[in-house]
């Protein structure tokens, strides 16, 4: 996790800076839609976002009038969650934590909800990761997780024109003998789950499913890298693509066509 924490540090005055990027923007809209309606009501409730980053997720929690502590590794990462949560005037709903999400020093049912949005794939074995979500997170609350999916990541290793090294690459990632890195300098594996291993990973270690949405259908696979990470388009374009993303993302067999899946579990 030391290269995890050192990439993140490098990246942190610029990690927010893709994000309104057609492709992210389209993914962020279905995180919201499947995250939103599962907020507490109650007052004084409490949320945990887990491995939270520079904040992009506990910020429109607050918005909802949820108080949030936000745990990470990565210091750069935090500085700026502090920086954007002082500019929103948020700082009595967000606390900033630094840790590690698999040992929190939080007591036994202390959240009324947890988000672990982009954090997984960063652990081989995640069952220390579930069983600590499970056991800071209060009886019959949600959690929010998402995962990478290696049918998606093994395919889009290939290219149109595949040579032999690149097709037995692809198959050595989808036998989990070879990893995806996050970036050519940087050893951070992209570890990944197909959608049956994240169901049952999450429900051997004591959560309920309610549904496993997929993200990210139409792209990598379908639309270019070109395209996905264009800053200027029009909203019909985005309003279109994420129409076909909603219509196709709660359907259970095409989950792996997916490049990311958003689970809504149950602590049981």
């Amino acid at each position: 996790m030391e290269e995890a924490r050192a990439y993140y540090n490098e990246k942190a005055r610029n990690y927010d800076s893709p994000f309104d990027c057609l492709g992210f923007r389209v993914l962020d809209a279905i995180t919201w839609k499947y995250l939103e309606p599962y907020l507490p009501k109650t007052v004084n409730s409490l949320v945990l976002d887990a491995g939270g980053g520079t904040g992009r997720w506990a910020i429109p929690i607050a918005g909802k009038g949820c108080s949030v502590v936000l745990v990470d590794a990565a210091e750069e990462m935090l500085k700026v969650a502090a920086e954007k949560t002082r500019k929103e005037g948020l700082q009595h709903m967000i606390a900033i934590e630094k840790g590690d999400i698999t040992k929190l020093g939080h007591k036994d049912q202390s959240f009324d909800m947890i988000l672990c949005e982009q954090a997984m794939f960063l652990f081989k074995k995640p069952e220390r990761l579930i069983k600590e979500m499970r056991r800071v997170l209060k009886r019959g609350a949600w959690l929010i997780i998402s995962a990478q999916n290696r049918y998606v990541q093994c395919l889009a290793s290939l290219s149109e024109n595949p040579k032999t090294e690149n097709v037995d690459r692809a198959l050595r990632l989808l036998l989990r003998e070879d990893y995806s890195t996050m970036t050519k300098d940087h050893e951070v594996k992209i570890h990944t789950w197909t959608p049956n291993e994240f169901r049952t990973l999450l429900e051997r270690n004591g959560f309920r499913t309610e549904k496993i949405v997929g993200k990210g259908t139409t792209m990598p696979l379908r639309i270019s890298t070109e395209v996905f990470m264009k800053k200027e388009y029009t909203d019909d374009l985005f309003e279109k693509i994420l129409q076909f993303e909603l219509a196709i993302c709660e359907k259970p067999d095409a989950l792996a066509l997916a490049g990311h899946l958003q689970a809504i579990a149950r602590r049981q």
